[in-house]
């Protein structure tokens, strides 16, 4: 009988339900070739180098959008496409997977894992919370402060990260003494009786823990290897300009620190008006928010002993911090401007931004960590050493903190921007945009910052770095402007994501770690979404501008266009 039921054939719902599960679970490579198969009309219809360029680069954005593939994965589409297609040749193509850009990037982050690796920046962020004051209103300026400067030399996501523990380690500290509430609870969504409170955040933790979020940002900004967006304008722009001077250390830092700063203060201001009752005393949050001596005394308390477990500063973080040192000396005094700078003397060569980071890179694996051999030669045998000390950092630690994918996704950005120019795709939508020439160049700059900002809310920022950043060099080239004044606000826009948890990975750190509903996230957001805009667009006219020089269209960007012409 049950094998007569099971032979029985299957009814209409029966196979709707099993359609349906098919999709769910196969819905990524179901999309995957189902984009690619709804494009090809596109070089069927006109088969150009342009049409063939953009259906490549469509491709990726769905793939990068949708994340049916890993990012890494769809960032090296180019290195078969563009070949076969005729756009660039493979060794082209390959060179855009490993330049300056990439070796300033990979630099970067190695020293960014050996300050994690020393527990630097821990020491960094107890003593800086420790020295500002222990009210919610010095705490959280002391955490927008730190976490920013932090995040100018590790990525957003570890100083996010690194915060969040320190945060919940006071709050609890606080509720345990009945002087604070981590999060409210609410009767359960079921009526099962084995279901448990809802737990949400309080105000006071919502305020700290998008203040860690926000500020990681921000910081990611104030240097040119804060975030990988940044890096990403460096090489597109580099790639596109090749007779520019490209951008330096020394330069952007000057010009973004500023704007960094007055973001992160606005934090500060916004997240204590929104959630801790400033400048509304008889409000509910201004309540919740006022700890008293008592309070004070727990938080500092927690503080102090958090940095006692760190002990002594040891060799080791020491070592780190100036090493660290030096190379930013070395990035600011390679060639500053207003001296002749090292690489001037050393060498007519052109010498990058790679060449100091990679030397103190380098030197992390000769310099140990402790100076246990000092004491070889010691008349005490246990106090010599019976192995070779590890060096500052090792190849382990790299390999298992180092993001690899993301050098993939940065060359896949810069083949997206090479392929474009040599195609004239770039230039044939920096065309199409010639109508906004007619508008003042402040309202394009306002226009341009918008939407990027906008977009960028729904996926990676590197990858709307990647498909929008060569279309507005181009455009800036068919308009006479100069290329920095839309490209580097542009570039800036692509960190500011603050709206949703898909916008950045602190964004999504924070989410989870607090429990935070998507709605609160969303409207919370809004706040930085418009005063970073504001300041971002502001301190580009009045200080941004002259550093970058942008006052003429110049003889390179020129040279450009009429190599993208022939081409």
């Amino acid at each position: 009988m049950r094998r007569k039921v099971m032979e029985q054939p299957l009814g209409k719902e029966s196979k709707l339900y099993l359609s349906w599960s098919f999709v769910k679970i196969y819905w990524k490579i179901l999309f995957a070739v189902s984009w690619a198969l709804l494009l090809a009309p596109m070089i069927i219809v006109n088969n150009t180098t342009e049409v063939r360029c953009g259906y490549t680069i469509l491709i990726m954005a769905g793939y990068w959008i949708l994340e049916c593939f890993p990012m890494a994965v769809t960032s090296l589409i180019p290195v078969v496409l563009f070949p076969a297609f005729g756009i660039l040749s493979t060794a082209d193509v390959c060179s855009c997977y490993m330049n300056d850009t990439i070796m300033v990037f990979l630099g970067g982050l190695i020293l960014a894992i050996a300050t994690e690796h020393s527990n630097l920046h821990l020491r960094i962020a107890l003593s800086v919370m420790k020295t500002v004051g222990c009210t919610h209103a010095k705490l959280l300026g002391g955490l927008c402060g730190v976490t920013t400067f932090i995040s100018m030399w590790v990525s957003n996501t570890a100083a996010t990260a690194m915060m969040v523990p320190i945060i919940f380690a006071i709050l609890k500290e606080l509720e345990q003494a009945g002087l604070s509430r981590v999060f409210d609870e609410f009767p359960p969504e079921t009526n099962s009786p084995d279901a448990e409170p809802v737990k949400k955040p309080t105000n006071v933790t919502k305020a700290y823990l998008t203040a860690a979020a926000y500020c990681s940002t921000f910081g990611g900004t104030g240097t040119i290897v804060g975030t990988g967006t940044n890096l990403t304008f460096k090489g597109i722009f580099e790639s596109t300009f090749p007779e520019s001077e490209g951008i330096n250390f020394t330069d952007w830092m000057i010009a973004s620190t500023p704007q960094m700063v007055v973001n992160s203060f606005l934090t500060w201001i916004y997240l204590r008006i929104a959630f801790m009752g400033y400048l509304r005393p008889n409000s509910k949050d201004a309540q919740m928010a006022s700890i008293g001596e008592e309070g004070q005394t727990i938080t500092n308390r927690v503080i102090q002993e958090r940095y006692q477990e760190l002990g002594d500063i040891r060799f080791h973080e020491a070592a780190v911090a100036i090493l660290f040192l030096f190379c930013i000396l070395l990035w600011i005094f390679r060639k500053p401007g207003f001296v002749l700078g090292w690489s001037e003397l050393l060498t007519e060569i052109s010498l990058r931004d790679s060449v100091p980071v990679m030397f103190v890179s380098i030197l992390m694996f000769f310099i140990p960590k402790d100076l246990k051999f000092l004491h070889s030669f010691s008349d005490d045998p246990e106090a010599r050493p019976t192995k070779s000390s590890e060096g500052l950092i090792t190849w382990d630690v790299i390999q298992k903190k180092m993001p690899w994918s993301l050098m993939f996704l940065l060359g896949g950005g810069f083949a997206i921007s090479k392929g474009s120019v040599a195609s004239g795709l770039a230039r044939q939508v920096g065309e199409a945009l010639m109508p906004l020439r007619h508008l003042p160049p402040f309202l394009i700059l306002v226009i341009v910052s918008f939407f990027v900002g906008t977009i960028t809310e729904f996926t990676s920022n590197v990858g709307i770095a990647n498909i929008t950043q060569p279309v507005i060099a181009q455009m800036c080239v068919a308009m006479n402007i100069h290329p920095m004044y839309l490209m580097y606000p542009a570039a800036i826009m692509c960190s500011y994501s603050f709206r949703l948890p898909v916008g950045t990975p602190p964004n999504a750190i924070i989410t989870v770690a607090g429990n935070i509903p998507t709605k609160w996230l969303m409207l919370g957001g809004c706040g930085p979404s418009v005063y970073a805009l504001v300041v971002q667009t502001t301190f580009f006219i009045i200080w941004s501008s002259h550093i970058w020089r942008i006052k003429e269209f110049p003889e390179w960007a020129k040279l450009s266009s009429n190599v993208s012409t022939t081409t």
